[in-house]
């Protein structure tokens, strides 16, 4: 295992699981209102898609953003599916909506050979716990580049900001100016940042390069993509 963070992640989520479960705390979530601005940032990258898409969510929990596509995306064709490293939150996605496809696997390792058009992670980079902040930049560059191997059009991701009125010392506040180098050098220059809605935190959203031309289709353009 190459993730030194794998195994106390896994102690927290099912320590989390157990002592919550049936509530939005079983996946360290403070509220159905958190999760619901977490999912509408979240899920604004393919808002304006108008064509089948799928997306995959990496640290899904319980598939809670299944459920929030289904209510708020009636009209578009959209196949959901996640990736988690918890035995327990894998079954229960499983169980509540058994049409769907799940994962239980690490996304830091390696890059897994399927592709989706979006993949999503809400709320996976905010408990870093006993990690240290060396290990979890590590742990969040290594999910981020393999997840963006794995998009088609784009990746879309949140932290938390380090424009805060208060700390915590087992969360993880973003250097800024660390996370927009490493977007630029390892991910994509095409991105965006949300940083304007009632949390303490930021959305991200990356695009691939050849999705950003495709936008941009008249030859004057030509000149600033590489591809």
């Amino acid at each position: 295992m190459n993730n030194p963070t794998r195994k106390n992640q896994e102690a927290i989520y099912r320590d989390l699981f157990t002592k919550h479960k049936g509530t939005p705390m079983a996946v360290s979530s403070e509220s159905l209102e958190h999760k619901k601005i977490r999912f509408t940032n979240i899920c604004n990258i393919f808002k304006k898609d108008k064509d089948n898409i799928t997306v995959h969510e990496v640290g899904m929990g319980i598939a809670d953003m299944n459920q929030f596509i289904i209510d708020h995306f009636p009209t578009k064709e959209i196949t959901y599916s996640g990736t988690e490293i918890l035995e327990e939150y894998v079954d229960v996605s499983k169980e509540r909506f058994p049409e769907n496809s799940f994962f239980l696997r690490d996304i830091t390792e390696t890059r897994f050979e399927d592709s989706y058009d979006y993949l999503l992670l809400s709320g996976v980079f905010h408990q870093r716990r006993d990690s240290t902040i060396k290990e979890w930049e590590l742990f969040s560059q290594n999910i981020l580049r393999n997840s963006f191997k794995m998009c088609k059009k784009g990746l879309s991701f949140i932290f938390i900001s380090p424009f805060v009125d208060f700390y915590q010392t087992q969360v993880y506040y973003a250097n800024l100016p660390k996370l927009l180098s490493f977007i630029n050098d390892d991910l994509s220059r095409f991105f965006e940042i949300k940083h304007n809605y009632a949390l303490y935190e930021f959305t991200v959203y990356v695009y691939k390069e050849d999705y950003i031309k495709s936008l941009h289709p008249q030859s004057e353009f030509s000149k600033y993509f590489k591809i």
